[in-house]
């Protein structure tokens, strides 16, 4: 099996580390991978006629495979310049693998723009908002959801969560084009790794409770409620922010999360430490007490950084959005708080600090999580699914959770009940399984 994947690659960005994950655990399965490598930066600099030929030369290519896997972010496409144009390069790019006649699945990082909610967590009910909203739900529908469908060619789509499929289900794709198939998960670090040692590495003293928050700085991601909250912690609390600004961003966010740190008076208790090398970054997960993930966007579709806590062997407290709860219904792997309310998080982190058993049944409940949706696992079942898109076989909703009869005995009753409830459902064996397998993986770049 050949897969050629359309993805940022080898930079850092947390969908070109995503990429890079599922192309090393299918190539452990013997797939083929070759990816084309996406260049958001450049889509400023691209005139129409750029455009035709990058469109036309990954069509091209895609002839060559078996599948086309696109990783989706609205800045891949063209975003800079504006929705409009970045759904409409997008959609044409799908109409033109269409005509190579290879099965094309989408995995959607981010929702369709043009809901009623902001990244903060803000309604947004003003007349322009509210027209713009209208518009680009209509550029997504007519340019975008058109293009999947369940017969062969159509185009499929894999999100993270149930509450990204009925974003795009209500944005006018098909039930049947799309599943969910969670994020992959790295395997769970050593919980117990020198922590007195790691924290006089970075100066701190073996009372610090360091509070973490790795990944790059984004307004969503509720860096500011981590230091409003530090503010109101004893001394001897610190928070590490193992990341920098996004080099692809271009809001003011850090620059006012460092005036933030100054007018709480905290600029000693607070390490922004910038990207970091993978040496520093083992530092830094061994003298972590706490992951911090107060995410405020309800909108968000799945968090790498998510992943990365809950496998740092440390509890993590994260925020009541919907991508967390569905985590935790999984498994009670978080302490979820109230999103923008730091005086929660103070709480928290103090009872966590205090409560090593509460601590340590998270950690433990996060192991379950990652075992369960490990890269090995995701590759199996993304590897299904090109089967299933290969053979052309029409796909079940196979992201629909359905319920388990549970029998129940009276409480008068001496005799057992029958156990008529079926077998528990495995939504991740719903889809076909292949046998077709090649090797090695290769990056495709363009020419010129």
């Amino acid at each position: 099996m050949r897969v050629l994947h359309l993805s940022t690659w080898n930079r850092p960005c947390g969908i070109a580390t995503y990429c890079g994950n599922l192309v090393r655990s299918l190539d452990s399965l013997g797939i083929r991978n070759d990816v084309y490598p996406l260049e958001p930066h450049l889509w400023r600099t691209y005139t129409t006629g750029d455009i035709a030929d990058l469109q036309a030369d990954i069509t091209e290519q895609a002839r060559r495979y078996d599948v086309v896997h696109i990783q989706h972010e609205h800045g891949f496409f063209g975003h800079a310049i504006s929705y409009k144009a970045a759904a409409r390069n997008y959609g044409n790019l799908l109409t033109q693998l269409r005509t190579a006649g290879t099965p094309v699945v989408t995995t959607f990082h981010t929702e369709p723009l043009g809901a009623s909610v902001n990244a903060d967590g803000k309604k947004s009910f003003s007349p322009q908002n509210l027209i713009r909203n209208i518009n680009r739900r209509l550029t997504w529908k007519h340019h975008v959801s058109r293009c999947f469908g369940t017969a062969p060619l159509a185009a499929k789509a894999v999100v993270h969560t149930p509450t990204t499929r009925r974003a795009l289900i209500k944005q006018g794709m098909p039930a049947g084009a799309v599943h969910v198939v969670e994020h992959g998960c790295l395997p769970q670090r050593d919980p117990w790794q020198n922590p007195a040692g790691a924290k006089e590495q970075l100066g701190l003293s073996p009372e610090t409770v360091l509070l973490t928050m790795f990944g790059f700085i984004g307004r969503y991601k509720g860096h500011d409620v981590a230091v409003k909250a530090l503010a109101k912690l004893p001394d001897n609390y610190h928070l590490a922010i193992c990341g920098g600004a996004h080099p692809e961003a271009d809001d003011e966010f850090l620059d006012r999360l460092l005036k933030l740190v100054r007018q709480l008076g905290v600029e000693d208790r607070v390490t922004i430490t910038g990207w970091l090398a993978v040496e520093a970054t083992d530092v830094y997960y061994a003298a972590t007490d706490i992951c911090l993930a107060p995410y405020v966007d309800p909108n968000l579709s799945a968090s790498g950084a998510i992943t990365w806590a809950l496998a740092s062997g440390k509890p993590t407290i994260g925020s009541k959005v919907p991508a967390f709860q569905n985590i935790c219904r999984e498994q009670p792997c978080m302490l979820l708080t109230t999103p923008k309310m730091e005086d929660e998080i103070v709480w928290a982190a103090q009872k966590l600090a205090n409560d090593p058993v509460h601590s340590a049944g998270l950690v433990a409940a996060a192991g379950r999580y990652i075992d369960s949706y490990s890269w090995e696992e995701t590759a199996r079942v993304t590897e299904n699914l090109y089967a299933a898109m290969i053979s052309g076989q029409a796909l079940t909703a196979g992201s629909i959770s359905r319920g388990r009869l549970v029998a129940r005995t009276a409480a008068a009753s001496t005799t057992p009940a029958p156990q008529t409830q079926p077998p528990p459902i495995d939504r991740r064996s719903m889809l076909a399984s292949s046998s077709s397998r090649v090797a090695e993986v290769h990056v495709v770049s363009r020419a010129g």
